[in-house]
């Protein structure tokens, strides 16, 4: 099966590209966002966070999201500081126009909009709380297994219930 680009995938090496680099990095003091999707900039050591962009020109770094769009949902907003608002938002560009921007105002793809909204959100939660969890686990899994061998679950004394 031959691989074929999404949108994201052109999106992101068009950023690579603007930023002249591969591993880009915001270059605030203290941050160490490497997000392309949140990164402004053009020379690597120019680079900023979303967030550290808004601050440089004044603004605040927290911004109201539109979780449905705001054509669906004009009023229901959520604060979010600016980076975690360009990621809610991002998932957007890949969404049916015409659920997008709801021309019409059908209830219909008012509905699917917050439903895609939701479905936006809980994959952002599960990849920036806890995408970092299952390499961690298994990196402790094999330490155990070299200091203890295989089965060190079984000498520490774990209720079985724990086990199954």
């Amino acid at each position: 099966m031959r691989y074929e680009p999404n949108d994201e995938d052109r999106r992101r090496e068009r950023a690579y590209e603007g930023f002249g680099t591969r591993e880009p990095r915001c270059s605030a003091p203290g941050c160490s966002e490497t997000d392309w999707r949140l990164l402004t900039g053009s020379e690597p050591d120019e680079l900023l966070c979303y967030e550290h962009l808004l601050m440089a020109q004044g603004r605040s770094p927290v911004e109201l999201q539109h979780p449905a769009g705001r054509h669906n949902d004009p009023e229901f907003t959520v604060p979010f500081l600016g980076n975690l608002h360009r990621l809610m938002d991002e998932p957007k560009r890949d969404w049916p126009e015409r659920t997008l921007r709801n021309p019409d105002g059908s209830p219909m793809l008012r509905a699917a909009a917050c439903v895609r909204g939701v479905l936006d959100w809980l994959r952002l939660i599960i990849d920036r709380m806890l995408s970092w969890v299952p390499p961690l686990l298994e990196a402790v899994d094999e330490r155990l297994t070299e200091l203890s061998g295989p089965g060190w679950w079984r000498t520490l004394g774990l209720p079985e219930a724990m086990l199954q």
